[in-house]
């Protein structure tokens, strides 16, 4: 992110220097892995077919943006004032490139299905991830109202503001988790089963998931 001009390093990790000293490595580890999972499924899922576009909208969404954007929500608890809120719009521009993607991801899969003549949402991975793409929709719109500089959550009775802040958190950890089973029920599918590839890829989603 960039603070006048310049790059806010301590902003984008959300003032890790504030945590344990062994936070700001595991951070760096979870960046990591979080991208090389991401981008390696996305490449190796991607078979210039309609869909092919279905895992690379989706492993970017769920695995990159949406786990960038859940752990910037947990550094930026640390923060207070006019930093906070630029964590804070930092991380809702993560989750709004998520969202996107998974809309395109879901777009690609359903019009696939018509195109093959297919019932949807007949699998369990089907299942989890209509499910895990309401949650989507939910938890960002919740995230809006709960963001207090948009005005929206002070219009809600004072005792109700801290249960929908709480909620949007619990909603979105239960979005983010649910999407990781959802991608775990896929993975062993012989339409995206790769032999050497995919035992890393279940092995990682869930190291990243504890």
């Amino acid at each position: 992110m960039l603070v006048n001009n310049q790059p806010n390093t301590a902003l984008a990790f959300g003032q890790i220097g504030k945590f344990p000293p062994i936070v700001p490595k595991l951070t760096m580890a979870l960046h990591v892995s979080v991208i090389l999972v991401a981008l390696s499924m996305a490449f190796s899922l991607f078979d210039t077919k309609l869909f092919g576009w279905h895992p690379v909208f989706m492993s970017l969404g769920y695995i990159l943006f949406m786990t960038e954007g859940l752990i910037s929500s947990v550094m930026f608890r640390q923060l207070d004032g006019p930093e906070r809120v630029r964590a804070i719009q930092s991380h809702a521009l993560l989750q709004l490139r998520a969202i996107l993607c998974i809309i395109v991801g879901f777009a690609v899969i359903y019009w696939n299905k018509i195109i093959h003549n297919k019932q949807h949402f007949k699998s369990t991975h089907a299942k989890f991830g209509l499910a895990t793409l309401i949650l989507s929709v939910v938890a960002p719109l919740n995230g809006v109202v709960s963001f207090r500089k948009l005005g929206i959550i002070q219009k809600f009775p004072e005792k109700w503001q801290p249960r929908l802040k709480w909620l949007h958190r619990r909603i979105g950890a239960l979005t983010w988790l649910l999407a990781l089973v959802t991608i775990q029920l896929a993975l062993p599918h012989h339409a995206v089963h790769k032999v050497l590839l995919t035992p890393l890829w279940q092995g990682s989603i869930a190291a990243i998931g504890m």
